[in-house]
């Protein structure tokens, strides 16, 4: 009778969330320490406990990552594809906020003195911020961007290709999308929306629906903006390029971030005005909390990454 054969250790499901726990380190890390780790999960096993730990650690390898694995060019690269997903979800939240905000003509019409003036004073910084950034980004992106562009037509890498073309491409695609719907959403024989002051039980969801668009529309913005963040990063990964050009785009992505994250004070700065001022649909606390919570937890790890890679551009080998 033959013997039944022994689980391996690692092969449990604990086990093999453990080592899909691997995924989330860096690149560089896996590359350096995959290995080692999967082979240990496989002679000792796994648990909650174990994986916990590798989750944990693997957020720190990315906030504070191991210098030994990177090169300057590498810890740049490393940083502008981090930023790059954090920017655009800043860029989101600041478009959200001008939505639900500045877009609605009625709000400034109903404030006086003071108020009027913070919420104003607010917008404009929000205004500039938002333009100084985007000047960063486009100063300091577009050389980079371009280098890589003929580097991929020149070796025909046409997924790189396609990767690159993402940030033009794909707002094209949702804008177009995004006009179509709501252009279907809007019939002419109807009356026009009252504004949501005048109703007493108006909610946030109630002025994005009427005013805005429905809002898995902002949700698939967001989708549809982290995708073509995500393109340059995988290019990046792909291409390696060095040089100037990846210096300057490191330096430019922290000033990008300090201005959004500026732009982000003010726009919190005003959304706690409306909400302590009590004007409807403004007056729930739980929109006010969920956009500061995800403000500052993205601010937190787009400005992490900035100055890491503002540091290695300081370097001697960066240059």
């Amino acid at each position: 009778m033959s013997a039944t054969p022994m689980p391996r250790p690692g092969g449990s499901w604990a086990g093999a969330m453990a080592r899909g726990s691997l995924h989330l380190y860096p690149a560089a890390w896996r590359a350096r320490y995959g290995d080692e780790v999967r082979a240990l999960l496989e002679d000792s096993g796994a648990d909650l406990r174990t994986i916990a730990s590798l989750a944990w650690q693997a957020m720190l390898a990315r906030i504070w990552p191991p210098r030994h694995l990177y090169d300057p060019p590498a810890r740049m690269r490393a940083s502008l594809a981090t930023v790059a997903v954090a920017w655009t979800v800043l860029a989101g939240l600041a478009a959200v906020f001008a939505s639900f905000t500045q877009a609605q003509p009625w709000l400034l019409r109903n404030l006086t003195g003071s108020r009027l003036l913070m919420i104003q004073w607010s917008y404009w910084v929000l205004d500039a911020a938002v333009a100084a950034s985007l000047l960063a980004v486009a100063v300091g992106g577009a050389p980079l961007w371009l280098q890589m562009l003929r580097r991929a037509r020149r070796q025909r890498r046409r997924r790189e290709i396609a990767w690159l073309l993402g940030p033009v491409v794909v707002p094209i695609v949702y804008l177009g999308l995004a006009s179509v719907i709501l252009s279907l959403g809007r019939s002419p024989g109807l009356p026009p929306i009252q504004p949501p002051f005048v109703r007493a039980t108006t909610s946030v969801l109630d002025l994005a629906n009427d005013n805005v668009g429905p809002w898995w529309l902002m949700v698939l913005g967001f989708a549809a903006g982290l995708l073509a963040a995500a393109g340059p990063g995988l290019a990046l990964r792909s291409l390696s390029p060095a040089g100037p050009g990846v210096t300057l785009a490191a330096r430019a992505a922290g000033l990008a971030v300090a201005a959004m994250g500026l732009a982000g004070a003010a726009s919190i700065v005003a959304a706690a005005g409306l909400h302590a001022w009590g004007l409807a649909p403004y007056r729930q606390s739980w929109p006010l909390a969920v956009y500061v919570l995800l403000f500052l937890a993205t601010v937190v790890a787009a400005g992490t990454s900035a100055t890491r890679g503002i540091r290695a551009a300081r370097a001697p080998a960066a240059a």
